[in-house]
């Protein structure tokens, strides 16, 4: 299966690279504000990207709509949690600071 995966262009982590990860293999890496295409083998089942400590929740290849998803920085779309939700996000919701979207 042939994933495209889309980084939009965001303050937060802008000098850093997302890495992603299929089935607990590292398999590559998304450079900000870029798109790449991996080739994913048919037989995985889910995928997540980690970025330091940080990491998305799995996302489960079945639910992939069109073979392109969006990853982004949770609180990077709104300034008003970007002041306030940082902390929380590289603490206790270091699972969740990455958010995967599936397009159509």
């Amino acid at each position: 299966m042939e994933i495209e995966i889309t980084r939009p262009k965001q303050y937060q982590d802008k000098f850093r690279d997302y890495y992603l990860w299929v089935d607990d293999k590292e398999v590559g890496k998304i450079k900000p504000n870029s798109t790449a295409i991996y080739c994913i083998p048919d037989s995985a089942q889910k995928i997540r990207f980690t970025i330091d400590w940080c990491s998305s929740p799995e996302f489960a290849l079945k639910d992939i709509q069109s073979n392109k998803l969006t990853v982004a920085n949770t609180f990077g779309s709104n300034w008003f949690s970007a002041l306030l939700l940082p902390l929380y996000y590289i603490t206790f919701g270091k699972s969740r600071y990455l958010t995967i979207t599936s397009g159509t």
